[in-house]
């Protein structure tokens, strides 16, 4: 099947207009029923020739935000119409609030004296925050709408389906990207295993510029457990690149590398000193426990993609084969 075709790109769109919680229903029965009347007109959405036919039975189906508004008939707060931008706006104010409360959290944890209560109230205090923010971005979008500032596009037979947005292929991989990455992680395996000498503070000394290594012997005693870590993102990375597009394995592998790396991450927050410096020691503990927030959100979307079946099938499309 191609992915690009009118047929899937209007089912992507129409899908884009409703809730996460009823949107692959109502993709597989519309593609469903679509499909069984191309087939009825002896048209086949994959062939460019019958792309005028495509494109009719498209415009008589109406306008994609017209017909998620009439498979999303229950009470709502938002519409199909507004919910794609209502979506991103939140998803914006939550990743803020997130990394917000994260930088908080590391701030904390740096210091002594933290219990379970004071966690406790720090983790009801960060979901009254996302509750409340919902809310707002909720209610701002109704009094949008109701001030009539957000409208339907332009119904009836007039639109054009091949003005629908292409699907983007999430798994298909940017090869410069991967190579890229590829470069940086072996050559912090390079540096951090032959020359950690050189991960310091620039200053002068007698004989001129130099650098003063601020590494602790404690941080370098976990220098083969990175770099096992490093190995093994190197060699996932390079299957990635040969396949051309991540697979469900490749995903399970990436998701045990990322529970490995918070682990690691976590012992190394955890020692006594990984720089020599107080000051170096406190910057340097504080911003990894920025990384490990964002390495536990990732993992947790890593774990939600995999559990969910989008991780090889972004399109929703039913597959009866699994990707080698």
């Amino acid at each position: 099947m191609n992915d690009q075709n009118l047929l899937e790109r209007y089912i992507h769109e129409v899908g884009a207009h409703l809730p996460r919680r009823s949107r692959q229903d109502v993709q597989l029965e519309l593609r469903s029923l679509l499909q069984d009347e191309l087939s009825a007109r002896g048209l086949d959405a994959d062939k460019a020739g019958d792309a005028g036919g495509v494109a009719e039975l498209l415009k008589e189906y109406g306008h994609p935000e017209e017909l998620a508004a009439r498979y999303h008939t229950e009470q709502q707060l938002v519409s199909p119409v507004a919910f794609p931008a209502f979506r991103l706006s939140y998803s914006i104010v939550a990743s803020v609030i997130t990394v917000v409360f994260l930088v908080g959290l590391g701030l904390r944890l740096n210091q002594p004296g933290i219990n379970l209560t004071e966690l406790g109230g720090f983790l009801g205090s960060y979901a009254q925050a996302m509750l409340l923010n919902f809310g707002a971005v909720a209610f701002a979008f109704y009094l949008m709408e109701g001030l009539g500032w957000i409208k339907p596009a332009k119904a009836g037979a007039d639109w054009d389906p091949h003005k629908l947005p292409a699907i983007k292929d999430t798994e298909r991989i940017n090869r410069t990207e991967l190579l890229v990455g590829i470069f940086f992680t072996i050559a912090a395996l390079l540096v951090f295993n032959f020359a950690p000498q050189w991960i310091g503070i620039v200053g002068w000394h007698d004989n001129g510029i130099g650098v003063v290594p601020m590494l602790s012997d404690q941080f370098l005693a976990y220098l083969p457990w990175l770099s096992a870590l490093w190995v093994s993102e190197v060699a996932l990375k390079a299957l990635v690149y040969r396949a051309g597009r991540w697979t469900s394995r490749l995903r399970v592998v990436e998701f045990a590398l990322s529970l490995a790396s918070i682990y690691v991450l976590y012992t190394i927050v955890q020692s006594p000193a990984i720089a020599k410096l107080a000051i170096v020691d406190g910057i340097a503990k504080f911003a990894l426990w920025i990384v490990l927030g964002i390495a536990l959100l990732e993992a947790g979307w890593q774990l939600y993609r995999l559990l969910s079946g989008k991780a090889n099938n972004p399109l929703g499309v039913p597959s009866t084969t699994e990707n080698k």
